[in-house]
């Protein structure tokens, strides 16, 4: 069975990325009076077949449609009599249904999912804390802003370059998986599902990838050894950028430079979409979403781990990779002061 990624109207694509609205926003004054106050099941939509920008979505993500729910119903709807070649891993740093987590596995957050059979694969990205299906997941988790990126993979092998590094650096609590039968202990999907411990002596990562449409995307990831501040140590100079980030941020923050003045991150403050034509605005606190946006060249970094101090000693990651028209879109809708 071939794994897709489908859009919010169903059709295979390459890539997509949804941002979610938290509830219970006030739409600004002066809006449009079909604009009422928000439930935290909107969402932003983009994919690269789209005609235009960044865009509220007609669907819900508490609706059985559009581009989350249709692409993971292709794992939930195949768990009741999985095809022999598909596999799955989920993972979260807070498991659903249970308060038992392990603090030193990675803050990190996502599915991998491939098709032995017919070579096909899919990455999604998220930051939805005890998320397991569209219609699910931490109630909490309505509440915030919410971030999603989902790619086509050129193929399995690439999944399993990227299981690989997940197993080396991210170190995910893995909560529901599926694995054909008949592959070796030594594959990374095999050790990436049985949680190997990583070694304290590996350096992070920065891998480029493929999807299906030829799209070059790369990984960056570091474990929880490293100890250092993800986005300015290891995002910043490996793009050679200075970041513009989003992120949860409760507790002490890093500092906005790096040791050598070299690199600098600017946290946003507010996130406003007035300028997409969705008259909302929402300060950092209403925001759970891991994204940053290179202040040149067209960068977009969607990720699972926070600007906070406390994350240096958690493992994790981000996919980042150059799209003019969703650089743009994130730019307009990104304040970084009062």
């Amino acid at each position: 069975m071939a794994l897709e990624v489908l859009s919010d109207a169903g059709k295979p694509v390459d890539w997509f990325f949804m941002y979610k609205l938290p509830d219970n926003t006030k739409p600004l004054k002066g809006a449009d009076k079909t604009f009422t106050k928000t439930e935290g099941t909107e969402y932003m939509y983009y994919d690269p077949t789209v005609k235009g920008t960044l865009a509220l979505s007609p669907h819900k993500l508490d609706e059985k449609a559009g581009a989350l729910y249709q692409t993971l119903a292709q794992i939930y709807d195949a768990a009741k009599t999985p095809p022999d070649g598909m596999g799955w891993i989920c993972y979260n740093d807070e498991i659903p249904d249970t308060e038992d987590n392990d603090g030193e596995k990675g803050h990190t957050k996502g599915v991998l999912a491939f098709d032995l059979d017919s070579d096909t694969a899919f990455w999604l990205l998220h930051s939805w804390p005890k998320f397991a299906d569209p219609s699910s997941g931490d109630p909490g988790a309505w509440n915030y802003g919410q971030t999603y990126l989902c790619v086509q993979l050129r193929d399995v092998d690439t999944a399993r370059a990227i299981a690989k590094v997940m197993f080396n650096e991210q170190e995910p609590q893995v909560y529901q998986v599926h694995l054909p039968g008949g592959l070796p202990d030594n594959d990374a999907f095999s050790r990436l599902a049985t949680s190997v411990d990583v070694n304290e002596t590996d350096p992070p990562a920065d891998i480029t990838f493929l999807s299906k449409g030829g799209t070059q995307f790369r990984c960056l990831a570091k474990n929880r050894h490293w100890g250092k501040d993800f986005w300015i140590d290891l995002v910043g100079p490996h793009l050679g950028v200075d970041m513009d980030v989003e992120t949860w941020r409760r507790g002490t923050v890093p500092d906005t430079e790096d040791s050598d003045g070299k690199d600098e991150v600017t946290d946003i403050l507010y996130i406003n979409l007035e300028h997409l034509g969705v008259p909302y605005e929402w300060h950092y606190t209403k925001d759970h979403a891991k994204w940053g946006v290179s202040e040149t060249d067209d960068w977009v970094c969607v990720a699972d781990i926070n600007r906070q101090t406390s994350q240096e000693k958690r493992g994790g990651g981000t996919i980042a990779f150059r799209d003019k028209t969703l650089w743009d879109a994130l730019r307009q809708v990104e304040q970084l002061k009062e």
